[in-house]
């Protein structure tokens, strides 16, 4: 277990998909930080996502507690939030 920024996607005030790391422009796997985070947020609102007027469709950047694993490339990943 693992506390780091994620970037959270939740549909009807449920999670549905997360996200903790990223290939950066050198082809490095790195963890997102809260700057990664809000980047990556930007760019999917310049690419047209919009969050909900209720919120009940919202991407977020969140410090929470993970569970990480690696993926079959050998890099690690969330496999799973930890809901407190």
């Amino acid at each position: 277990m693992e506390v780091m920024f994620v970037l959270l996607l939740y549909m009807n005030d449920n999670l549905k998909e997360w996200m903790g790391h990223y290939e950066n422009d050198s082809g490095q796997w790195v963890e997102m930080g809260m700057s990664g985070c809000l980047s990556m947020k930007r760019t999917l609102k310049r690419n047209g996502w919009k969050d909900t007027a209720s919120g009940k469709t919202r991407f977020t950047c969140e410090k929470r507690s993970v569970e990480l694993k690696l993926n079959k490339e050998g890099k690690p990943v969330v496999a799973r939030v930890i809901v407190e």
